[in-house]
């Protein structure tokens, strides 16, 4: 499995996340629309990879070690995908402009969430297939 790929993708969800964090700690209250559009497009594709290349392929590879790192990964990954697809669903432009400070608040809980999990990928379950490329650094505060 070439993790280059994902790498790179774990590097663009840190980058959109980062930026979407910006906006909403800073109360800029810029169109952010498109932004959380380009993050649930990354992470969607990232987690279709995960689920039908790197999981398999982490789990059919004789160890026994990664075999259960992969499994447990691919399990938590289920809730936040689907926190994160009842964020996106849940938060409409309407529904941003008519609570800005929940929309905030949710979106920074979420943000860390999802930053942890990028994290603890990298350093958990993506070091069991290679050396990896360059790490993304933590989400910003």
């Amino acid at each position: 499995m070439d993790v280059e790929l994902l790498w790179g993708q774990h590097i663009e969800i840190e980058r959109l996340a980062n930026e979407l964090l910006s906006m909403v700690s800073h109360d800029t209250r810029q169109p952010i629309a498109q932004l959380r559009w380009q993050l649930a497009r990354t992470l969607m594709a990232h987690l279709a990879i995960e689920d039908k290349f790197l999981y398999p392929a982490i789990i059919g590879g004789g160890d026994p070690a990664a075999a259960r790192t992969a499994q447990r990964f691919q399990a938590e990954m289920g809730g936040l995908a689907g926190k994160f697809s009842r964020y996106m669903s849940a938060w409409s432009d309407d529904e941003v402009r008519a609570d800005w400070p929940a929309f905030c608040r949710e979106t920074a809980d979420l943000l860390a969430e999802l930053m942890s999990r990028v994290t603890r990928e990298n350093e958990e379950l993506y070091a069991l297939i290679g050396d990896g490329g360059p790490r993304p650094t933590r989400l910003a505060s």
